[in-house]
C-alpha cells in the first residue's frame, strides 16, 4: 500500500467513526467544499496541512491521531514528488541533468525525536551537516541549486549560504520549509521525524510563551 493509499484509508476510517459521516455534513463542519471533500475521500485529491486539519477536525479527531494524519500526508507528498517521472529520449548531443543526491552513510542518521528545546533543535542541524560529510556553505548552496532546477521542492526556491548560515546559528526556530529543504540537500532520509519534532517543539515553545504572558 502506498503512502497516499495508507492516508486515504486512514481518513475514511476517522470518517466512519465520526459525528457525521455525510460527505455534505462534514463540509458544513470544516468549511470546505462539497466536491472537493468528496475527491478527498475518493483518494482523487491529496489535500494541503489547513484543509487536512480542517477535516480532521471537522471528525473530532484526536490530538494524537491527528498528528498521525499529518505525517502521513507528509509521506504521500514525498512519495508523489520523488515518484520517478517517464525517462526522455535524448539526441546524443543531451547530456544528463545533474544528480543532486548526496552520498551519505545509510547507518548513524542525526535522531530528533528527543529534542525539546530550539538550541536542541538547532544543534542537531549542525550534527545532520557533519553527519552529510560537513560540506561547505558553499557546497550546500549548489546542491540546493541543482535541486530546485530538477523538481519541486519544500522550500521552492534555492538555499543560499547566509540562509543556511543563519539556521545554523539561529536563536528561534527556523522556518519548517527551509529546515526540509536543508534536510534534503544534506541526504535525510527521514524527514518525517524532523517534521513531527519541530511541530512539537514549536508547540511547546508557544505554549511557554503563553504561560509568561
Amino acid at each position: 500500500m502506498s503512502a497516499r493509499e495508507e492516508f486515504t484509508s486512514e481518513l475514511r476510517r476517522h470518517r466512519l467513526r465520526g459525528p457525521d459521516a455525510t460527505v455534505s455534513g462534514l463540509s458544513a463542519r470544516s468549511g470546505l467544499g462539497t466536491a472537493f471533500v468528496a475527491r478527498v475521500f475518493e483518494g482523487d485529491a491529496l489535500p494541503k496541512e489547513p484543509p487536512t486539519v480542517a477535516l480532521l477536525e471537522a471528525m473530532d479527531v484526536s490530538d494524537r491521531d491527528r498528528q498521525h494524519m499529518l505525517i502521513l500526508r507528509e509521506r504521500a507528498l514525498r512519495e508523489m514528488l520523488n515518484a520517478e517521472p517517464p525517462t526522455p529520449k535524448r539526441t546524443p548531443a543531451e547530456r544528463p541533468a545533474p544528480d543532486w543526491r548526496v552520498p551519505v552513510p545509510a547507518a548513524g542518521e542525526p535522531d530528533p525525536v528527543m529534542f525539546s528545546t530550539v538550541r536542541e533543535f538547532v544543534a542537531g542541524l549542525e550534527d545532520v551537516r557533519v553527519w552529510a560529510g560537513e560540506p561547505s556553505l558553499r557546497r550546500l548552496e549548489e546542491r540546493s541549486a541543482r535541486l530546485h532546477q530538477q523538481r519541486p521542492t519544500a522550500y521552492g526556491r534555492v538555499l543560499r549560504r547566509s540562509t543556511i548560515s543563519d539556521m545554523l546559528n539561529a536563536s528561534a526556530l527556523p522556518q519548517m520549509e527551509k529546515v526540509r529543504h536543508f534536510l534534503q540537500i544534506c541526504g535525510v532520509r527521514d524527514i518525517d521525524a524532523w517534521v513531527y519534532t519541530w511541530r512539537r517543539v514549536r508547540a511547546m515553545e508557544k505554549a511557554a510563551a503563553r504561560r509568561a504572558a
